[in-house]
């Protein structure tokens, strides 16, 4: 799920007039985009730990202000960075706690601003606005910190618009107009050399430069995501157009209050020097964001042209996409066991593509067994000449007595033969060790095995009796060993 494309806004002029209904809606659409730095700072009471030496409203604000210093400074601030912005300012409320626990009260504050408990979409404020004397119920929708992704890979948390206005404390200033009054202030607080003043002014400033930049950029970003969202034509065009004017006024602006505290660095003391230098930092920075945003605003046609061509061919699904949270998975795990397995086929074939099996193609089969061998051959490979040595003496299972003892046995066999297992007792009656048995064994399945290569003829000949075989060592059928010598 995904928050609503920004409402592109129209043309002020067409509204010259505003009723009361019209204010009064605009009154109120200020107040609620403050309602989720109440709502942290009224439910702290509800949670484990004990929050009340902490004014999250307080914190809250600090947070949104490092997101926007980040973003002058960079892309944006991670996690970890707006937590360590937050520890110090929970340690002095409660200097006694650890640092682990700071960084937690700082994580409670950041989740939410970030709207953690609704996954972090856009926060949904309700309210109510009349037309024409009756109430008409509406929802805003609207984020003060977002989570985005870096051009370097990182994921940074930036300050939307609406928590830019939260923070400059000036919902009800146009933007355009607020950054033309600041810098007539700043203009004239660095001609009556008040530099310490100028430097809050021009903070201030670039303040209003990241607003006026998001509210431009969001613009621009839903129309890249879709060109059917806005009207390019009617409406985003226009703002372009008064956008443009408005930058080339600014960075005219800008360039001569640069030159003018360049010219008083010439003349401060040590003392004011490094205060003008933080204040032409400042100023530069400002004058750099104009120029790349006005370089973005020329180009936005050529890419709203592209993007359109690209997006009409691109296939739209016939209605919104469910959440797969709630829409899907919770009804799923509601049902009762085995209601799921008639619908199991239709969700794999709608979540899965169809796969086509692999097919022969003859041309290319052929083309490959005609065609010329590919690769050179190895080279032949000498087998290398190996130094023979003499083996020690192979260690041998059975000892010579041990042969003669079973030969002897065997040996004494006629036509009618002996059972295995009568072998086996009388030749452990005989004082025979193990060795002498193995064999007796070995030679005896031998013999049961006719198809066995045995180098030469066996004086025996074995079959199975039918019977298991009664004996404490070795298990099986029994079998009937004779005398085969003719």
């Amino acid at each position: 799920m995904t928050a609503r494309p920004p409402i592109i806004p129209r043309d002020p002029a067409r509204s010259a007039t505003e009723s009361w209904e019209g204010t009064l809606a605009r009154r109120l659409r200020t107040l609620l985009r403050a309602a989720p730095l109440f709502r942290l700072e009224a439910g702290k009471g509800h949670r484990a730990e004990d929050l009340a030496a902490h004014d999250l409203r307080a914190l809250g604000l600090r947070a949104i202000d490092s997101a926007i210093e980040h973003m002058g400074l960079g892309h944006g601030a991670t996690f970890d960075e707006l937590t360590d912005a937050l520890v110090p300012l929970i340690l002095a409320a409660e200097p006694e706690a650890p640092v682990e626990r700071a960084r937690a009260i700082a994580a409670v504050v950041l989740e939410g601003l970030l709207n953690e408990r609704a996954r972090r979409v856009a926060f949904r404020e309700p309210y109510t606005t009349f037309e024409a004397g009756r109430p008409v119920p509406r929802a805003l929708s609207f984020h003060l910190l977002r989570e985005e992704e870096a051009p370097d890979g990182r994921i940074v948390i930036r300050a939307s618009t609406e928590g830019i206005n939260v923070y400059a404390g000036m919902l009800e200033v146009d933007v355009e107009d607020a950054q033309a009054a600041e810098e007539a202030i700043l203009r004239s607080q660095i001609r009556r050399g008040r530099v310490a003043q100028a430097v809050v002014t021009a903070q201030q400033t670039r303040l209003r430069s990241l607003e006026y930049e998001q509210k431009l950029l969001s613009i621009l970003e839903a129309a890249r995501r879709d060109v059917a969202a806005v009207d390019w034509v009617a409406d985003v065009l226009a703002i372009i157009d008064r956008a443009l004017d408005h930058l080339a006024d600014r960075l005219k602006v800008e360039r001569d209050i640069l030159e003018a505290a360049e010219r008083r660095l010439e003349h401060a003391d040590p003392d004011e020097a490094a205060q003008v230098v933080e204040l032409c930092d400042v100023l530069r920075d400002c004058l750099t964001r104009h120029l790349a945003l006005h370089s973005r605003l020329i180009g936005a046609n050529t890419t709203y042209l592209a993007e359109q061509d690209r997006q009409l061919f691109r296939r739209r699904p016939m209605a919104a996409l469910p959440d797969l949270e709630s829409a899907v998975l919770e009804p799923a795990l509601l049902l009762r066991g085995g209601a799921v397995d008639a619908l199991a086929d239709a969700l794999l074939v709608a979540h899965h593509a169809p796969e086509a099996p692999a097919v022969l193609h003859l041309p290319q089969l052929t083309a490959l067994l005609i065609g010329p061998r590919r690769g050179s051959p190895e080279p032949e490979r000498v087998a290398p000449q190996r130094r023979l040595e003499a083996a020690g003496a192979i260690e041998r299972r059975f000892t010579p007595a041990d042969r003669r003892a079973v030969d002897h046995i065997l040996d004494g066999l006629d036509d009618a033969g002996k059972d295995l297992g009568d072998l086996l007792r009388e030749a452990r009656d005989g004082g025979h060790g193990q060795g002498v048995l193995d064999l007796l064994v070995l030679r005896a399945l031998q013999a049961a095995e006719p198809l066995t290569d045995r180098g030469g003829a066996e004086p025996i000949a074995a079959s199975s009796t039918g019977r298991a075989l009664d004996d404490p060592d070795y298990a099986g059928d029994d079998l009937r060993v004779a005398g085969a010598r003719g």
